[in-house]
């Protein structure tokens, strides 16, 4: 879609750079697609197994959506992707034909769908977790799983609607409704909605330091076990990175299609190059699929014990390491108690 005016071949460009780059990128996708499929496969089926049941809280159902939609993107997407722009390379020709031309096109719907519906999705845990951090006596009311669940399918009905508009509407004017709209709209919000999270967390941080004997947190939180304070800080820190990853990545992106839509190339070679930083950008985008399922073992103790449970199969490990992990995990998300209960 991005690069369907040029012709396939030009005696006054230089086409060497453009397909190198679809070449090492299909490789660096072909490289990915493995590893999102076998670490998204082993986030699901350790919650789904959750041996420590210390995954059954609303706030999970966001992970479980961003695990299905990366390991989608996994299974399909990537591998639609390499197959396209290896032969591109070794027909050296933008066209390669069929089927590879039908693999793109799907594989650009699946990623349009799963990408920004991770906007959503990280908005929303980011959203989940300044409500529990800064009225956390408001949160079991306003975080349940029946709000989660809807925003999780919200998202992925919302964006696979959107993007069928192509074949109703001009597809140069969707995709600029949705660089303002999407893209870079939810992006701002993921930027405010970060910085307000960081901000509100560092409030907590303070006020968890200072929190000793019988009292209160002074915004309204019970006083908890250490533990307890340290797996809502390590949740948080998962939050703001997944956050923070999407920000980094997504930038590029937002940048190159405004340049596409906005900017006059006035020669070919311009618009090979233009097309050659988009392909790179995209590819940003897809790193950071690849990055959430580890960012998970990184930062949270809970998933790195629940997964050695799971694949040691170490079912005798699973009574004494619940009884740790239920006084660490009871809050995953800052499930708030009256002081007067904690």
């Amino acid at each position: 879609m991005n690069n369907s005016t040029l012709p396939s071949t030009s005696p006054s460009a230089d086409y060497r750079v453009y397909f190198y780059i679809q070449l090492a990128t299909g490789i660096c996708l072909a490289i990915q697609s493995p590893i999102t499929i076998i670490s998204n496969v082993l986030l699901l089926f350790t919650i789904f197994k959750d041996p420590l049941k210390c995954f059954r809280v609303p706030p999970t159902y966001f992970i479980v959506g961003l695990a299905l939609v990366d390991l989608a993107m996994g299974l399909f997407m990537k591998p639609f992707f390499v197959m396209y722009r290896v032969a591109r390379y070794i027909k050296w020709s933008r066209f390669p034909g069929e089927p590879y031309y039908s693999l793109n096109q799907i594989g650009s719907s699946i990623s349009y769908v799963g990408l920004n519906a991770s906007f959503l999705l990280v908005l929303g845990l980011i959203l989940s977790q300044f409500i529990a951090i800064t009225y956390p006596h408001h949160y079991r009311s306003l975080v349940t799983t029946r709000r989660v669940l809807a925003c999780v399918g919200f998202s992925l009905v919302y964006f696979t609607g959107f993007i069928l508009l192509q074949f109703a509407v001009p597809t140069a004017t969707l995709f600029q409704v949705d660089v303002h709209l999407h893209s870079t709209l939810i992006t701002i919000l993921l930027m405010v909605g970060s910085a307000m999270l960081l901000k509100s967390f560092r409030q907590f941080a303070k006020a968890s330091r200072r929190l000793g004997g019988g009292r209160s947190f002074a915004n309204g939180h019970a006083s908890k076990p250490r533990a307890n304070r340290i797996s809502e800080r390590q949740f948080t820190i998962v939050t703001l990175i997944l956050s923070g990853i999407l920000i980094v990545c997504s930038l590029p992106h937002i940048i190159t299609l405004h340049i596409k839509f906005y900017t006059k190339r006035d020669t070919l070679q311009e618009k090979l190059d233009l097309s050659a930083a988009i392909t790179i950008a995209d590819q940003m985008m897809f790193l950071k699929v690849a990055l959430d399922a580890f960012i998970y073992a990184w930062r949270l103790t809970k998933y790195r014990r629940s997964l050695k449970i799971v694949l040691t199969c170490h079912e005798n490990q699973v009574t004494s390491e619940a009884t740790e992990m239920r006084t660490i995990n009871n809050n995953f998300t800052f499930q708030q108690q009256d002081p007067e209960t904690s």
